[in-house]
């Protein structure tokens, strides 16, 4: 069925990357396998979206403000764009969120996105992005409870890891919860999966 199956590239964006104000370690390196999937998925015709955060200058997401975390991903910053080796298309979706006070790490809280891949008659969502253990967990957490099928990225994400071994605990409970682990290459037909990489003890890293 065309457009069974969407891209879901979250939060590549210069504040999350080397040298922003909120980077993840080696987030950079997502972009690579991201954008080879972003082609593939174009190609095809099927739907390719982009979340971001979106924030306005105060809020209280926002340490300053009463919040968690440093001021990052401001709206209309450049900290806010995404990474300038990240493939750009007119038939890319973006989808913004966190435009108030809340949190809103997943891509599906407070926006349209599940109105916008039911209407696009998708079945299966495919997610990568930063980070593996906020944004990107919780966004594959809530496709799945808008009974979506998800596979999450194994190689195309990156754990903040405010606490060690943050990144390996959001693999097992993205797992645990119903998506499957699986490499980039899986989406052109090879059957690599990363459940098993995750089980010996080698997944550490996402």
């Amino acid at each position: 069925m065309k457009n069974k199956r969407a891209l879901i590239v979250v939060d590549v964006q210069n504040d999350f990357c080397p040298g922003g104000s909120l980077a993840v370690p080696s987030g950079d390196e997502v972009v690579a396998p991201l954008n080879e999937l972003i082609e593939e998925f174009l190609e095809r015709g099927e739907p390719v979206f982009k979340t971001r955060d979106w924030h306005p200058a105060r809020t209280k997401h926002f340490n300053d403000f009463g919040g968690t975390w440093p001021v990052h991903c401001v709206q209309n910053t450049k900290g806010a764009e995404f990474h300038p080796s990240l493939i750009d298309s007119k038939h890319i979706r973006i989808v913004s969120k966190g435009l108030g006070d809340e949190d809103s790490y997943s891509g599906f809280d407070r926006t349209d996105l599940a109105l916008q891949l039911r209407r696009l008659g998708v079945e299966e969502v495919w997610v990568g992005g930063l980070a593996t253990d906020y944004c990107v967990k919780n966004t594959v957490l809530d496709a799945l409870k808008e009974g979506f099928k998800v596979k999450a990225i194994a190689d195309a994400t990156r754990p903040v890891e405010v606490n060690p071994g943050d990144g390996a605990r959001a693999i097992e409970e993205m797992r645990t919860a119903g998506a499957e682990i699986v490499n980039h290459k899986s989406a052109n037909g090879d059957p690599v999966s990363w459940a098993s990489a995750f089980d010996r003890g080698e997944a550490g890293r996402w």
